[in-house]
């Protein structure tokens, strides 16, 4: 007899898309910086562990990934109507933000410094795997939850400044950087595996290898992606912003102001 949908993938990655956007919306409004991304982790973190144990582990990468999509479109639609908030509740929004437009107004980006580059990579690399194979992928959810929080508020920061909004929703997430994140989806996946199977929810280790593979070759695709890209991309991006704008994290639009003198 088929399954019904309801547990089917489908439902999963419905789910998971959901459990981006409530998870975003709850955490967004306690105001705190620091239960937003652990709100987000959270509700993906269960969204994982049912498409986990019900379809397997490629379906809860999948899942995954939709709570990824769905956490950005819901942070991205607030980030750009209320700016000083976002810095306000978003860990590294400022920073981050930064640090990018330095390199939008430059043209040049972490190429320059390809060994600082990957001493960075690898050390973020290596936290993440630490905390997914500690907590069964829980802290590592709220990590990624951090990292997609200030790119997205990054990205707001970049349509709320936009001279050409189209270049803007082309360029703004760079290639490597969603590289980056559905790599650490399957690396965080493989890595809950030994605490899952301790727990009763072993599954097929072709799966988790065929994971751990992708992700691991991810992760380098992106550093490789990152180092010959960051330049050009920075060039093709940098005339559709207004830069003066987006470093003060204004709309690049006039305001409208009334003399009656």
């Amino acid at each position: 007899m088929p399954a019904s949908w309801s547990l089917s993938p489908p439902y999963f990655l419905a789910l998971g898309f959901l459990c981006g956007v409530v998870g975003f919306r709850v955490g967004w409004r306690t105001r705190n910086r620091v239960a937003l991304p652990i709100i987000q982790g959270f509700l993906g973190w269960g969204a994982f562990l049912l498409a986990w144990a019900i379809v397997g582990p490629r379906w809860g990468a999948a899942a995954l990934g939709a709570w990824a999509a769905g956490t950005t479109v819901a942070g991205v639609y607030e980030f750009v109507r209320w700016p000083k908030e976002t810095d306000a509740r978003v860990i590294r929004a400022t920073e981050y933000r930064g640090v990018m437009i330095g390199g939008l107004a430059s043209g040049r980006g972490p190429e320059i410094r390809p060994g600082a580059t990957l001493v960075q990579h690898l050390r973020e690399s290596i936290y993440y795997v630490a905390a997914a194979v500690l907590t069964a992928n829980l802290a590592s959810l709220a990590m990624g939850a951090m990292l997609l929080n200030f790119m997205n508020a990054y990205v707001a920061t970049l349509l709320r400044a936009a001279k050409s909004t189209g270049r803007v929703l082309a360029f703004a997430w760079p290639v490597w950087s969603l590289v980056r994140v559905a790599s650490y989806v399957a690396i965080g996946v493989a890595a809950a595996s030994p605490i899952l199977s301790l727990c009763g929810m072993g599954r097929s280790r072709d799966e988790i290898r065929s994971l751990a593979i992708a992700g691991g070759a991810g992760l380098a695709i992106d550093l490789v992606l990152k180092l010959v890209l960051s330049g050009p991309w920075s060039r093709l991006l940098a005339p559709g912003v207004d830069l003066d704008a987006a470093r003060e994290n204004r709309s690049n639009e006039p305001l409208v102001t009334l003399h009656l003198s």
